[in-house]
């Protein structure tokens, strides 16, 4: 009895082992997979990921604001303006990734799409081969976008009760905190500077954190003047 259970040891281990490999192998199918998909069809992907889960977003933001209209609850209008920040941070996201990479394609830059979605990223841009008008384009769009839902926000949703002006507040103090950010990139590359040294001169003093804290401080200022 002895002997047969030492021999069924290495059995199962070798049983596990092989589907641990299977697993792995399967996983690596699926990333080669990925990475030789036609870039239109890895477009397509991208473009669906964001639109299920943008639709998704404002469902629940739409059913809470019929809440607050039906009820003004307290409770309604609390829910209604934390699901308006948190729909609005990924529309401003959504709209600036969107503009860069419309931004890079316009000016035909090396902008491949991402195999994998993640979040709100849509594409790759290579530094050292673009061209710093490539990268101008590319980065215009960004704030151009985020302008942009600035104004689609304002036009086809009225400001009339907190959880709306949560999300105009929000999409407007993302859109400021990006040109403060941006901005300085953007001019120093018209002005002859490198674009890979402007962004990283620009990450390196600390810019990023200021202009998302000035950001949400506009937000703030705007939600509570709407108010």
């Amino acid at each position: 009895m002895g002997d047969i259970e030492q021999q069924g040891i290495p059995d199962n281990l070798s049983s596990t082992e092989t589907q641990v490999d299977n697993q792995a192998q399967a996983t690596t199918d699926i990333k080669t997979k990925r990475k030789s998909m036609p870039d239109k069809q890895r477009l397509k992907q991208v473009a669906e990921y964001h639109g299920l889960r943008l639709v998704a977003y404002m469902a629940i933001f739409a059913a809470l604001d019929a809440w607050v209209l039906a009820s003004d609850l307290l409770i309604a209008n609390v829910l209604s303006v934390i699901a308006a920040l948190i729909v609005a941070n990924y529309l401003a996201g959504i709209f600036h990734e969107w503009g860069h990479f419309c931004g890079a394609r316009l000016a035909k830059s090396r902008s491949p799409i991402v195999p994998k979605p993640s979040g709100t990223f849509v594409f790759g841009f290579n530094m050292e081969k673009n061209t710093s008008k490539q990268f101008l384009a590319m980065s215009l769009g960004g704030p151009i976008a985020n302008w942009l839902l600035v104004a689609l926000v304002f036009i086809l949703i009225p400001i009339d009760n907190a959880g709306r002006a949560a999300l105009f507040a929000m999409v407007f103090g993302r859109a400021v905190g990006v040109i403060i950010f941006e901005g300085p990139i953007i001019a120093r590359t018209m002005n002859g500077g490198l674009p890979q040294q402007e962004l990283d001169n620009q990450l390196d003093n600390g810019s990023l954190d200021r202009s998302q804290v000035l950001g949400y401080v506009t937000a703030a200022a705007i939600w509570l003047l709407a108010v």
